[in-house]
């Protein structure tokens, strides 16, 4: 009897376990020879690399070239395809934001009781793989963490933004600190008036 092949989304689902499962194993594997810190360091060491594959392959797959707007895009596949929940706004400019409202990494390590150590596995890990993503679709694009959810903020803010970017905002709000002083001595007085001596 031939074998029913699983739908596709079944085997997504598979391997989206398989490779949380897996990272977490590792991680806890190496703690216990070692130790947290040499962990989270051998950690880092791998997520330097992996987004490299992740972006070339989500390149591949979708026919993306370089650039704000295919970074986008790709981030968008990324986080559909992990599970996140997330709102991705709008491109302006200078580049775009996401705000992460569930994330499947805080869930899977607080499920395994390791809630204490989010903090700084988010601080070691998450610039980390989001600066390699983006750098894979062009050197000038900057990454920033605005918001963190780990450190029960509302949730996670990523900004990825074209370095040197100055916002139309910013820059008024800086041009209007640097415009020199134009009041007279008799624009002053009319402002201050001395309280008469009696």
């Amino acid at each position: 009897m031939k074998s029913k092949k699983p739908a596709d989304k079944l085997v997504a689902e598979y391997f989206k376990r398989c490779f949380l499962s897996v990272d977490g194993l590792w991680f806890v594997k190496l703690e216990e020879v070692f130790s947290f810190d040499t962990a989270l360091d051998i950690d880092v060491a791998v997520w330097k690399v992996l987004p490299t594959i992740q972006a070339r392959t989500i390149k591949k797959l979708l026919c993306l070239g370089d650039g704000i707007e295919n970074l986008r895009t790709a981030c968008d596949f990324k986080l559909s395809a992990e599970s996140y929940s997330y709102e991705l706004l709008p491109l302006d400019a200078g580049g775009f934001q996401i705000n992460i409202h569930d994330c499947p990494w805080v869930k899977h390590i607080s499920k395994a009781g390791r809630e204490h150590l989010l903090d700084r596995i988010a601080d070691a890990v998450c610039p980390v793989e989001h600066e390699t993503f983006a750098r894979e679709f062009g050197s000038d694009i900057a990454f920033q963490h605005l918001q963190k959810g780990c450190r029960k903020q509302q949730h996670c803010v990523f900004l990825f933004q074209k370095k040197g970017f100055r916002s139309q905002e910013k820059e008024a709000n800086e041009t209007s600190l640097l415009t020199p002083c134009r009041l007279t001595y008799g624009s002053l007085l009319k402002i201050y008036t001395p309280r008469q001596s009696r």
